[in-house]
């Protein structure tokens, strides 16, 4: 039996026993290929991890929340900046509170979680939209509260971030894509995907989570030229942290 200590900065602190459970978290830019490697990683983790549940965030299909974060990334609400990004936080938080439950429940029988995007996806994705490093900093110390203090989410024994070069995801952005998880749009456009100058303030966001956090570690999925890694180095990195922690 071990012992996971969940806490938020110093005044959240949080002991919990598990028999044999880990709670592993997929973070990325849009179009980086987390896709890809979440399906690999998912296929890993189910043959050496008995009860692995897998959850996708945001949950589309979800009540309520699920479908106004749909409407937002969409541009239902209006472009990137129409909205406080403080709100949009609720929904993704709020998406994740109802989601909570079911990772705990998971996670107290012994099973193990793979998440795809969690808290420091709120964080990346909303403090970006923020010029103000002042007001960045207060948002990001909120979500953090209302998320793993408030909300009492389960906190991650490992976040995994895709560091990809930029001008990957841009090309990746410019491509149609397909797939299940693209039916929220409805043949729109996501907000945050049509902006790379956006998407490049987010990968400076995770960045510097990846010093802040040592629970957060970054995959640095770039070669030698600068171009991208093959999916299969990129997972062999993948595979090293996750092998260490199992």
């Amino acid at each position: 039996m071990r012992i996971t200590m969940q806490r938020y900065d110093k005044n959240f602190i949080n002991l919990q026993e598990h028999s044999n459970d880990m709670l592993v978290v997929l973070e990325g830019l849009d179009g980086a290929g987390k896709s890809t490697q979440v399906r690999r990683l998912k296929q890993y983790l189910q043959a050496r991890c008995p009860g692995l549940a897998y959850i996708h965030f945001p949950r589309y299909d979800a009540p309520v929340y699920g479908g106004l974060i749909g409407k937002f990334l969409r541009g239902g609400f209006g472009s990137i900046d129409s909205v406080h990004p403080q709100l949009v936080a609720l929904l993704f938080a709020e998406d994740r509170h109802g989601a909570a439950p079911r990772i705990r429940r998971v996670l107290e029988r012994g099973g193990s979680v793979l998440l795809d995007r969690y808290v420091y996806s709120n964080i990346a994705y909303q403090c970006a939209k923020l010029p103000d490093p002042a007001e960045a900093e207060e948002l990001r110390k909120w979500i953090f509260e209302t998320e793993y203090g408030n909300f009492r989410l389960p906190r991650p024994d490992l976040n995994i971030f895709l560091d990809v070069p930029i001008g990957f995801v841009e090309e990746s952005l410019r491509r149609q894509r397909n797939g299940g998880d693209r039916d929220y749009l409805q043949g729109s456009q996501d907000i945050h995907e049509a902006d790379i100058a956006f998407q490049k303030r987010v990968q400076a966001m995770y960045r510097r989570q990846a010093e802040e956090d040592p629970s957060f570690l970054a995959v640095d999925c770039a070669a030698a030229d600068g171009s991208m890694l093959d999916p299969d180095s990129i997972f062999t990195k993948i595979k090293a942290i996750v092998d260490e922690k199992l």
